[in-house]
């Protein structure tokens, strides 16, 4: 026998379709468990969101949109990015700009007048000198951003939310915002040629039947500590030369340990507690004091873990079938770094998360093992479940990883300055350990002398020039891994937020090349 569980809401289709005929009823009982493993399997991908809800409350917006407008800034150090409008079928604006080193990636696949299926942003405030949109909030194009040219005929070709010149005339305008306008130029008033750049100046008036307008064109002491499954320890092996060597420079026995003094350390060490071993050798320290921190340490602290942070990879990586690093095709075999052979990848989490405590936030990445244990499931069960649901796009987080969110734990970690966020070790979700670390914190008096440290649009440029390939390399939680590796940054990071802050916080105008106007 099998049995069925349905929801509330198709109770009352059944009591109707059973109304039916047999045949009927069969048929229409065939269009229920349809429409139900549909909703099912729906639900794993994300909908489709309206550009007007867009803020920073996560980063995993799925957009609906036409490319408006299209133009490249070219920075000082002559770097260039992107700038784009986007608009939705509600007529919606936003802006959104594609840092430098993602120009080649995107570029193709972007054009005036084409419509796209995006997702997966990083969103910061609209804070452009000058506005080309009234959103609140502007998006910035990382790795894992998706474009999918898709036909949407309901988002208006040409769209333009004219302002009239009378208006202008009237003051009733924002003087921080561009505006669409039209009209017919009726006089030159002046031309002016830069000796510097040849570039021309034009002032001209222009008219639309009811005004005349001018407008111009233009931690801890030195110590000796073992490496996990890297240590060898030979204990009185005399036919070993070099401990022959120090028994006979002694000129003495090694001493030898009694059963008694065996017994007294065993009971010591068991004495450890649960929670013990998870502080050991760890700073214990809030959100707040991690802010201060200059230099690599590892710590344990207390985050809610608030939403997903994109960067240049999805929600996993493919990882071997023998250890938690990343493969790659290598002399025609899938391999990785450590040269284990597999027969196919294996998905692995790689999942960057915002924690929040108080008014202080930090960005932890959480690993394979400790992913699984906050969601239930694997990676490889996550990703064949959102194939299943006709879902093929690498970049699509599905909604069962949101079992993560909204959860407060104790997290082992560690602090990372060079891309300022936390490597997650270990933790704990029990409202006892959550108690403990709490308490060993500063008092409320101590953490409030400490200034806030926001979180600036250069920092999370620089968050997206890490690479997979050597970020998915390590697992901390794996059992041949205790050490953070050495991480390589892209060299065009930096002059990637350069070249997006001279557009958003200069008044000065930048030369401006436009595609297909």
């Amino acid at each position: 026998m099998i049995s069925f569980c349905f929801p509330f809401q198709f109770i009352h289709k059944l009591k109707t379709y059973f109304r039916h005929s047999f045949i009927n009823s069969f048929f229409f009982l065939f269009q229920l468990f349809h429409s139900i493993f549909s909703e099912f399997t729906s639900t794993m991908a994300r909908p489709i969101e309206s550009v007007m809800d867009i803020n920073d409350s996560k980063d995993l917006w799925k957009i609906a949109v036409r490319c408006r407008h299209l133009w490249t800034v070219r920075s000082s150090s002559n770097k260039e990015h992107l700038e784009l409008i986007l608009v939705d079928s509600k007529l919606d604006m936003i802006q959104a700009i594609v840092p430098s080193h993602l120009v080649s990636k995107y570029v193709g696949d972007l054009a005036v007048g084409a419509s796209y299926i995006m997702q997966n942003f990083k969103v910061s405030n609209n804070d452009f000198s000058f506005k080309s949109t009234t959103h609140g909030y502007k998006l910035v194009f990382c790795g894992s951003t998706y474009v999918k040219k898709t036909e949407l005929p309901e988002i208006p070709i040409d769209y333009f939310n004219i302002l009239g010149l009378a208006s202008i005339a009237d003051g009733k305008f924002q003087p921080n915002v561009l505006v669409d306008i039209v009209g017919g130029v009726t006089e030159i008033l002046q031309t002016q040629i830069n000796s510097d750049n040849n570039k021309s100046k034009f002032v001209f008036m222009i008219t639309d039947m009811s005004v005349h307008y001018g407008a111009a064109q233009g931690g801890f002491p030195l110590n000796v500590s073992n490496a996990w499954s890297g240590t060898k320890l030979i204990i009185n092996d005399i036919s070993n030369v070099e401990i022959k060597k120090l028994k006979d420079s002694l000129n003495a026995e090694l001493p030898k340990l009694s059963s008694s003094s065996l017994q007294v350390e065993t009971t010591q060490t068991s004495q450890y507690s649960d929670f013990d071993k998870f502080i050991w050798k760890a700073e214990v320290i809030s959100l707040a004091e991690i802010a201060m921190l200059k230099q690599e340490t590892t710590c344990v602290t207390i985050a809610k873990l608030e939403k997903f942070e994109v960067g240049n990879s999805g929600w996993y990586y493919d990882g071997c079938a023998e250890c938690t690093k990343s493969v790659a095709v290598k002399d025609g075999k899938l391999k990785c770094y450590a040269n284990h052979i597999s027969s196919e990848p294996v998905p692995r989490y790689k999942l960057e998360v915002l924690g929040v405590d108080g008014k202080f936030k930090s960005r932890f990445v959480f690993w394979d093992s400790d992913c699984f244990k906050l969601i239930g499931k694997s990676a490889l069960q996550m990703k064949n479940e959102l194939v299943e649901a006709g879902e093929d796009n690498p970049l699509e987080f599905p909604f069962g990883l949101d079992a993560m969110l909204k959860k407060e734990l104790a997290i082992r970690a560690v602090f990372q300055p060079k891309f300022n966020r936390l490597s997650v070790i270990s933790f704990k979700d029990d409202e006892d350990s959550r108690k403990k670390v709490k308490d060993t914190f500063k008092s409320h008096e101590d953490v409030s002398k400490i200034p806030i440290s926001l979180s600036s649009s250069q920092d999370d440029m620089k968050s997206l020039s890490e690479p997979l390939s050597v970020s998915a390399d390590f697992d901390p939680n794996a059992a041949n891994s205790v050490m953070t590796p050495c991480k390589r940054i892209n060299p065009e990071a930096s002059e990637d937020v350069e070249s997006v802050q001279l557009s958003s916080t200069k008044t000065m105008k930048p030369v401006k090349k436009e595609d297909g106007r």
